[in-house]
């Protein structure tokens, strides 16, 4: 292992609940809880600094929060940047919130977006600026797409329009069997998006087309009472948006598995070696379920975590791990903590070179590291101070 990451700050009970959604802007870390609050914590402040100092806090749903996506864009031919938030609730309602030029303090609500029962939200931001999209899984395992326009109407205001576009279903029925729990989508020209369904099927769209490009099959067993032991819980998509990892249920453990976007092939598994031998025939990435997975900004690095309380870092040029993260209570700010805690990472995001404040900020990548201890850490890679 190549990599070492040093702690620079932490938050203890940061949420009154399990912290579920993680999100990275220039400016925040956002993050969202079944407390049901929203939060934004500021990255620009010192390296050591108390997080609680550059927080805000918004109640958004008493149902609590459980996914969120992040929008970003400085709009043509104007001197406004916006950032939109879309949110989903345990009791399927969809909330999506906007701020401009990353003043927190012009956040509004957007209320002419009507979904019912919604589960994954994602963004598309055209690399070409031509246009955007908007994805949402909803519960009866339909994904809708539409295509969004904003247009600012003067210096302090914006036209924000969801239209729709259409549907990616995997099936003419309804089947409780295929729930679309995990949506991910490919920020290139290349307008693809990976949906994951609990019957173990990962199936690569093309959006714009509505069409249906690739299934990519569990090879893992189906229990005797047909239910399927390889739920794809996390997808990610590599930057250049060749690779789309999968982190999947391997009973009781997790796996992660790399497909060649072009060519819809296996490509290899991440997987952790034991003492006893190098090479793993079906090893596994963590020994818990996986919920978090995020390529760094080249792509040459992914993260994951998972309930074996470990954030790992992967090569992805010799399929090895780089360093590994074991998260403990004791590692939060504070001693007011609980002991029935479990430091459990729940999701795991890189922070590009430049996004955090104070001593090697600029010119280390870090981690931030949620969980259901309801902290966050936040780590940069050692050295190049």
């Amino acid at each position: 292992m190549g990599k070492q990451y040093i702690s620079t700050v932490s938050a203890s009970q940061a949420h009154n609940s399990d912290i579920l959604g993680l999100e990275i802007t220039n400016k925040y870390t956002i993050t969202i809880s079944s407390d049901g609050y929203l939060k934004l914590w500021d990255n620009k402040k010192d390296e050591i600094h108390n997080p609680l100092e550059g927080v805000e806090s918004f109640f958004i749903n008493k149902s609590g929060l459980h996914h969120l996506s992040i929008y970003e864009n400085k709009l043509p031919n104007s001197i406004i940047k916006i950032t939109i938030i879309a949110i989903s609730c345990f009791n399927g309602d969809l909330y999506l919130k906007y701020f401009l030029n990353d003043d927190i303090s012009t956040l509004k609500d957007y209320n002419e977006l009507k979904i019912l029962k919604s589960w994954v939200p994602g963004f598309y931001k055209d690399p070409n600026s031509k246009q955007d999209y908007f994805l949402v899984n909803k519960m009866n395992s339909i994904t809708e797409v539409y295509k969004l326009k904003i247009e600012p109407l003067n210096n302090d205001e914006v036209s924000i329009n969801f239209i729709k576009h259409g549907e990616l279903n995997p099936s003419t029925t309804t089947n409780i069997q295929n729930f679309a729990i995990s949506l991910s989508i490919n920020q290139t020209t290349n307008k693809k998006c990976a949906i994951g369904y609990t019957n173990g099927d990962v199936k690569l769209y093309d959006f714009e087309n509505l069409k249906l490009i690739y299934t990519f099959k569990s090879n893992d067993l189906i229990s005797t009472n047909n239910k399927n032991n390889s739920i794809p819980r996390i997808l990610q998509f590599s930057p250049g948006g060749t690779l789309l990892a999968v982190g999947r249920d391997n009973q009781s453990s997790g796996s992660i598995t790399l497909y060649d976007v072009e060519h819809g092939e296996n490509i290899g598994n991440l997987i952790t070696p034991s003492h006893s031998a190098k090479n793993i025939i079906g090893g596994f990435a963590h020994q818990g379920w996986i919920l978090g997975l995020d390529f760094n900004e080249d792509g040459k690095f992914l993260v994951s975590c998972g309930f074996d309380k470990c954030v790992r870092v992967w090569n992805l040029d010799n399929l090895e791990r780089e360093a590994t993260l074991n998260l403990n209570i004791s590692d939060l700010d504070t001693n007011n903590v609980e002991e029935q805690d479990e430091s459990i990472p729940s999701g795991v995001k890189f922070l590009n070179k430049g996004i955090r404040g104070g001593l090697g900020g600029d010119s280390n990548e870090g981690i931030c590291v949620i969980s259901f201890d309801r902290g966050i850490r936040w780590y940069r890679e050692a050295g190049g101070v």
